[in-house]
Parts: structure tokens; sequence; C-alpha cells
């Protein structure tokens, strides 16, 4: 995939200092790589495309609950050939010599794993519900069946990112909004492997040009019965925090998307579970 920044009237993307990596596979190179783009949507469904003008979320039976800005932060993503290769492992994390929380960056299999960003990507997810492009990358040739991605906090030792970004240090979540309209700020610092399976697979050869991440932003802050959790509750220990986590987990889709449309049209597609 390619990695672009492109600007747009409410900006996608900051990267700190990310690097465009090759891919895990040794004899993948030149020729053999194709220019793809990654793009973010909130557009779930095809019907959402319709509102794409609007300019925040509404979430909620009566409305109350108005998301306005939101990130995320993506310690890693890959690629998956065989769906099965484990290229961002869900490992425990652990603390290190220095009493810093780490985890092992060498999952997965060379042959099996292409490396799309190993630098924090911090992406401030569009509430438009319009497509965005994020990143476009140099992708080996090939047949993906996974985009594996962590969502987790900067590293300290990820300096320029923190620097930049210093209302996300020790955050994987920000969120800006009102509900009932007063103003919140939620975050958190959930950690989550995420999987995202191609439903046909991503066929990554010289007429590829999108794959697009859709993030189900609307249901994060929601309960069972669909009303709109008070942002505010979700403290932590509470259950108002465990369901907007969980809800957070599941909320992620991608799928091969080369009309950059940020639709979707299989049916029965669903998120991260």
């Amino acid at each position: 995939m390619t990695i672009t920044l492109l600007k747009h009237t409410k900006p996608i993307a900051v990267m700190a200092t990310l690097g465009l990596l090759a891919a895990c596979s040794g004899d993948l190179t030149g020729g053999n790589r194709h220019p793809v783009q990654l793009s973010f949507t909130t557009n779930n469904t095809v019907a959402a495309a319709a509102n794409r003008i609007v300019a925040d979320l509404v979430v909620g039976t009566n409305n109350e609950l108005v998301l306005q800005k939101v990130q995320l932060v993506l310690g890693k993503i890959e690629l998956d050939q065989t769906g099965t290769a484990d290229c961002v492992a869900e490992t425990e994390d652990v603390n290190d010599d220095h009493g810093d929380i780490s985890d092992d960056d060498h999952e997965g299999s060379d042959q099996e794993c292409e490396v799309v960003s190993r630098d924090p990507l911090l992406v401030d997810v569009p509430v438009d519900d319009a497509l965005h492009p994020v990143i476009n990358i140099p992708l080996a040739a090939g047949t993906y069946r996974e985009l594996e991605a962590k969502l987790r906090p900067a590293r300290t030792e990820s300096v320029a990112f923190n620097t930049a970004n210093p209302n996300l240090v020790g955050k994987s979540v920000r969120v800006e909004g009102t509900f009932k309209g007063t103003p919140f700020v939620f975050t958190s610092a959930v950690r989550s492997k995420i999987e995202m399976e191609f439903d046909p697979p991503l066929v990554v050869d010289a007429t590829t040009k999108n794959a697009t991440v859709s993030i189900d932003v609307r249901k994060w802050f929601v309960d069972a019965s669909g009303a709109a959790i008070d942002p505010t509750t979700a403290t932590p220990g509470s259950s108002s925090l465990s369901q907007i986590e969980r809800n957070i987990r599941r909320s992620f889709h991608a799928f091969e998307d080369d009309n950059e449309r940020g639709e979707d049209h299989r049916e029965g597609h669903h998120g991260n579970d």
C-alpha cells in the first residue's frame, strides 16, 4: 500500500516519523511492488453514503451524543497472506528492564507478512462518512487475507510521536464531543490486536489502487439496547468503560476498495470480534 498524506478540511492522519518499511519478504522488491492506498472511513454501511455531508457523528435515539473529533493510535500494521500467520501477535505486554511496558515486535513469518507500518500511526478518524486516504506504501505483489493492526498507546521511546501528540501520551483512543450539549473528552489506553479479514482476499497487482478500513464509530458509545452511553461515566473500572472498549475492539472492518467509495457491498460483513 502507498502511504500518502492528503489535506482535507478535517485532516485524517498525522504520522510521527512513519517508516516506509520494506516487506518482511526479503525476495520481494523493485518491480514486484505496487503502490496501494490505505484509506479510512466511518461509513459502515452503504446507506450511510447519503449522510456524507455532515460535519459530526450523531449517536443515540434522541441524538444526545455528538462526536466531533475521534483519534486512535495504531502501533503496528501488517498484511497477512495466509490469514493464520499471526503477523501482529496478541502477546502479553511485559515490563522491560526500565519498567516500561513493551512487547515483541518480531512476530509472524517473514514469508507470510507484509509490513505496512511499524511506527506509531495517529489516525484522525473521519466523522463525515467520507473516504479519507491516510497512507500509501509500495506493497509486494500477492494475495492477502487479513489486515492486522495493534491498537495501543505509543511507547515511551517514541519520543517524536509523544512530543507531537501530548494529549495521547499513554492513550490509544481520544474522542471529543458533546453529551446532551455538554462538552466531554474521552480517553482510553485500550490495547487490542485488530484482525480484519479480506473477503474476497486483497490481491495486490498493477491494477490495485486502494484498500479501506471502515470503523463503526457510531457503535462505540452505545449499550446493548442501542442507547447512548454518557462518556463521562466511563471512569476506570466502570462497566461503561468496559462496554465502550469492547465496542471499539469490534468496530474495525477492511476490504478492497479500488473505486474509493468507502462502501463494501458484500452481504453480512462484520467488524472485529
